[in-house]
């Protein structure tokens, strides 16, 4: 019977560490959302430089109905075509998903759209970048270096930014950008 009495005992404070253990974890958690002038700058700077890292908070996962994505397009003045160069991280080529090659070329984008003028991107609400073939064709070309790993990203391309349509599957172009991207010798 005192075995019986003892092993309850046990898991008592068992449950009674692992609720006060809980309890403290909730406490910090609620702390560190607490704003700046409540918490410190201390605590502050601490949540900051863990949101950087923590992927919920990430903007890939928050809010991507209302985001903007740059899309870079091979264009082949020519014929009139525009083919994708870039491609999300889930495509077949980047295994569907598990090659993080995904995400050098998509840190390699943002790199060369930040060096892009901000006065050099026209407006052209249309539902794809064909239909901004006459914005495109009377802009004048921005030269830039492209460190893509694809070889073929280089020559006339267009930068557009699109954002996702009402429906949810598609994605409208917002602005355009003709680009002259110049192969990074290797």
């Amino acid at each position: 019977m005192s075995t019986e009495m003892d092993t309850q005992a046990r898991a008592a404070k068992g449950m009674a560490f692992t609720g006060a253990a809980l309890g403290v974890i909730l406490l910090a958690t609620t702390a560190a959302q607490l704003p700046a002038d409540v918490v410190g700058p201390g605590i502050s700077a601490q949540r900051d430089a863990f949101r950087l890292f923590w992927p919920v908070g990430m903007q890939l996962f928050t809010n991507a109905a209302g985001r903007e994505f740059t899309v870079v397009y091979r264009h082949d003045k020519a014929a009139g075509t525009f083919v994708p160069i870039t491609r999300t991280a889930g495509d077949r080529d980047y295994l569907g998903g598990l090659d993080r090659g995904a995400y050098a070329d998509l840190v390699r984008l943002l790199a060369l759209a930040r060096e892009l003028p901000e006065d050099r991107w026209r407006d052209c609400a249309g539902p794809a970048v064909a239909d901004c073939a006459a914005v495109v064709s009377t802009t004048l070309a921005v030269p830039l270096t492209s460190y893509f790993t694809d070889p073929t990203a280089c020559g006339p391309t267009v930068f557009a930014v699109e954002r996702p349509s009402r429906e949810g599957t598609t994605r409208h172009v917002v602005r355009v950008v003709p680009v002259e991207l110049t192969c990074a010798p290797r």
